[in-house]
């Protein structure tokens, strides 16, 4: 029986305040908080840890996106209390492993290739699977999503071969209700929803509605 996809809010701000409050107002509706990327820069792994006592039953992603020093920055980010991590695909190879290997030191952490900007997936993806990576976040960046590039059948047969080569594929990047739809048929692990739930008037009420439209097209919980 395929595992039902979980939902991640990603927290994609640049203070805390705010932050913390969608927090409070969403938590109780998705599997997984994400300290996003530029909340992690702004208010470092304090970010982590506050959200880890706000959410002690929740998962948390630290999107830190380490580039270099894997092994160290994976440690920070576990050691505040984040369960996954993530590394950037450029990183060297040696960095991933570092990363990696922090993980697998602790019991349920787990890191993640992040793929933004990556051209070569599935030629790298073979290596990244013959060191024991597990996880990716296939991304369409937020410039992208801005400024030249939508979701298309591409993105979708790529999923479909990662999924294939054994990798549980997180998904991200200007997911509205609207392209749920087009992940049918694929064994999605995370849906990362952002602006469609932070910036509506009722962001619970929407991310309900993230959770029905995904049960309809992966059948139900």
């Amino acid at each position: 029986m395929t595992k039902q996809p979980l939902i991640q809010l990603a927290l994609d701000y640049f203070d805390l305040a705010p932050a913390l409050a969608m927090t409070q107002i969403v938590r109780d509706e998705v599997d997984v908080i994400e300290i996003g990327t530029p909340l992690s820069k702004s208010a470092g792994m304090l970010s982590v840890q506050i959200v880890r006592e706000l959410c002690p039953d929740k998962l948390i992603l630290a999107d830190i996106k380490s580039p270099d020093v894997g092994g160290g920055e994976a440690k920070m980010a576990f050691d505040a209390g984040a369960d996954w991590m993530t590394v950037l695909g450029a990183a060297p190879m040696d960095t991933i492993k570092l990363a990696l290997e922090e993980a697998n030191s602790r019991p349920g952490k787990e890191m993640f290739i992040e793929l933004t900007g990556i051209r070569d997936i599935i030629a790298r993806a073979q290596e990244w699977r013959d060191i024991g990576v597990e996880r990716m976040v296939y991304h369409r960046g937020w410039d992208e999503g801005n400024l030249s590039r939508s979701w298309d059948k591409s993105d979708w047969q790529t999923i479909q071969t990662l999924i294939e080569m054994g990798f549980k594929v997180s998904v991200a990047g200007g997911i509205g209700l609207d392209l749920i739809p087009f992940f049918e048929g694929l064994e999605i692990s995370v849906f990362i929803i952002g602006r469609a739930i932070r910036e509506t008037d009722y962001p619970a009420e929407s991310a309900r509605q993230f959770r029905k439209a995904i049960d309809n097209i992966s059948g139900g919980r």
